[in-house]
């Protein structure tokens, strides 16, 4: 009877281990399923040459006007040559926003100029066949450096990024909404990963299948402990024998 029930209490464990993360990973297999159903979303920067950052949606011209604030550049992380310059977001002559005092990566061409800050969506919504324009902006500016001890400063922690999403249709109306890395919804959060303008690749339910898998994950944790956990849980219930 001990015997059984440990291995009833070491099933009941590894289940309720493996449960939640497992859990939110069929979410989010099923959510991403869903979205490939209702929207498809091109980053308009993709390819070589690159995109020029004026761009003519439906015969509406999105600009992004930059002014280099300082001459003197630097190395970030990634080895690129950064300087600091004004960033003036314009539609059709109109200045619409404005990041002040970004890097921007002065050795790049068109938007890869603007990597990570700025980008240019093109979002169907395939239920209703609508099509928008999108620009993504991160309102929050990171000026990362790498020291000689190989520290990074600069950086913001993905929790405090901020974002302003502007959309505008075929008839030229422009909507824009404010939002975070950490509350944002599910067509946001696909925007962001196609805009590359978040640190890693994100989920919605979670980031777990993000990453490079191995055989331990997610293969043998969490869904094989889950299975062997419920398996044990079963064979070996405690059950009591009643006299009869």
């Amino acid at each position: 009877m001990k015997k059984r029930l440990v291995f009833f209490l070491v099933g009941a464990v590894i289940f309720l281990i493996s449960l939640p993360i497992s859990t939110k990973m069929v979410m989010e297999l099923i959510h991403n399923q869903k979205m490939n159903v209702l929207y498809k979303i091109t980053n308009v920067s993709e390819g070589f040459p690159p995109t020029e950052s004026t761009f003519n949606f439906k015969g509406h011209i999105v600009k992004i006007k930059e002014t280099i604030k300082d001459e003197s550049s630097y190395m970030d992380p990634r080895s690129n040559k950064i300087v600091i310059a004004d960033l003036s977001l314009k539609l059709d002559g109109e200045e619409i926003d404005t990041l002040k005092d970004y890097p921007i990566r002065v050795e790049e061409e068109g938007l890869n100029r603007y990597y990570g800050e700025i980008a240019y969506l093109i979002l169907v919504d395939k239920k209703v066949d609508k099509t928008q324009f999108v620009i993504l902006l991160k309102k929050t500016r990171e000026m990362e450096k790498k020291l000689p001890n190989g520290d990074i400063v600069g950086w913001v922690p993905p929790e405090k990024l901020k974002y302003t999403l502007y959309t505008l249709d075929v008839e030229g109306n422009l909507k824009n909404k404010s939002f975070s890395f950490s509350e944002r919804d599910a067509l946001q959060t696909e925007l962001l990963n196609a805009g590359v303008v978040v640190p890693y690749s994100i989920g919605y339910y979670t980031d777990a299948w993000e990453g490079y898998p191995s055989i331990f994950f997610p293969f043998i944790f969490p869904f094989l402990t889950l299975m062997v956990g419920f398996l044990l849980i079963i064979v070996f219930f405690p059950i009591r024998k009643v006299k009869i």
